[in-house]
């Protein structure tokens, strides 16, 4: 929200128009000038119309919010109601509801089109980037991406994860005890402000309970020391970098997104989105390759029947895990099964590709 603000204000500043004044004409114009490419950070960058829809929305919320504390003059919004239908995991459609909607919004496309998923990486070429990102960027910002790869975890879930939320060595002990493949992460700070249950690979979250009990530490005390005059003191969040001159500093959203689109060679349409959308697919995939090994059978050969009614069973699952709401968004996966026999070969052992040796030298 403070980005897109700060991006609002900037973009009041460069057109000589102050806030306090600015229309909700102006708000349009801003919200198209980011389309047309007249205002990004990349010259002449258009950019999609979902990001300069949720940034003009963000404006449109400050301009009211301030109208209402009484910074500025009354602010006024175009609205238009919409009728939407109301879906559930197991129906079409249950019924109609009627919202009000900020007029002039761009169009955009609901849910993530299929050609995209075409460009879904190899277990290979994500390793691979994994190990530039920690030779590039340390090992800190290595173990954020993987969390995010290997559940489908939000990037500002990511960042607002704190070391109380990932479990203790007993618990952690007790599930390889018990031969658990996964532990438990409730993750709070979430889109849609639902506190949901995660599962995450039980080697990651031993190794991430390491980090938390020695690497971490060191970061945060050294922040400590050197913010000692200040009074300020490190924060609980799960991830602080490592990096010279700022251990111990929290690490945001915009730091993993520049891992994602910085660190190269990476792989195509990489992108902390991306990356959840390739966890979605190679974790159906994954499986119903595990439930038609069971069988003595490939499962591109037991039918389309089949892959839809374990797929859907296995969505229902991945619902949970990636907290979608809307079953729109969870059936591009399934769609997706449909034609995905040509590249299954490359989704054996998703979950395992990390556990590979690494013979490069961990930055510390």
């Amino acid at each position: 929200m403070a980005y897109s603000i700060a991006n609002f204000i900037d973009w009041c500043e460069a057109r000589h128009v102050a806030w306090e004044e600015i229309t909700y004409d102006q708000v349009v114009a801003y919200q198209n000038e980011q389309m047309h490419g007249t205002w990004s950070s990349g010259k002449k960058r258009k950019l999609k119309p979902e990001t300069a829809n949720a940034r003009a929305d963000e404006a449109t919320h400050f301009l009211r919010w301030a109208a209402a504390a009484n910074l500025r003059r009354p602010f006024g919004v175009r609205t238009i109601s919409k009728t939407r239908k109301v879906r559930t995991g197991t129906a079409f459609s249950t019924g109609q509801a009627v919202i009000s909607v900020r007029a002039e919004r761009a169009r955009q496309e609901h849910g993530s089109p299929m050609s995209t998923l075409i460009f879904l990486p190899k277990a290979e070429e994500v390793r691979d980037w994994l190990r530039r990102v920690k030779a590039q960027r340390g090992y800190a910002k290595a173990l954020a991406c993987r969390l995010i790869i290997e559940t489908g975890l939000r990037k500002h879930e990511l960042v607002a994860l704190t070391t109380a939320q990932v479990p203790d060595v007993e618990t952690l002990g007790y599930l390889q005890a018990e031969g658990r493949d996964v532990a438990p992460i409730c993750v709070t700070v979430t889109k849609g402000l639902r506190a949901r249950t995660i599962q995450v690979p039980l080697p990651l979250a031993v190794e991430i309970r390491n980090w938390i009990d020695t690497r971490r530490l060191t970061l945060a005390h050294r922040y400590n020391r050197r913010n000692r005059n200040s009074n300020m003191t490190a924060s609980d969040r799960l991830f602080l970098s490592d990096a010279r001159g700022y251990e111990g500093t929290v690490i945001e959203n915009h730091t993993i997104y520049r891992c994602f689109y910085e660190v190269k060679p990476r792989p195509r349409k990489w992108s902390p989105h991306f990356a959840r959308h390739t966890f979605a697919c190679y974790y159906l995939l994954h499986a119903l390759e595990g439930e038609a090994k069971a069988a003595n059978a490939a499962f591109r050969d037991l039918g389309a029947d089949w892959v839809q009614s374990r797929g859907r069973f296995w969505l229902n699952m991945l619902r949970r895990q990636l907290g979608h709401v809307s079953q729109d968004t969870t059936d591009l996966y399934l769609r997706w099964l449909a034609t995905a026999t040509g590249i299954s070969q490359v989704a054996v052992s998703w979950h395992l590709f990390l556990e590979g040796a690494d013979d490069e030298t961990e930055v510390h």
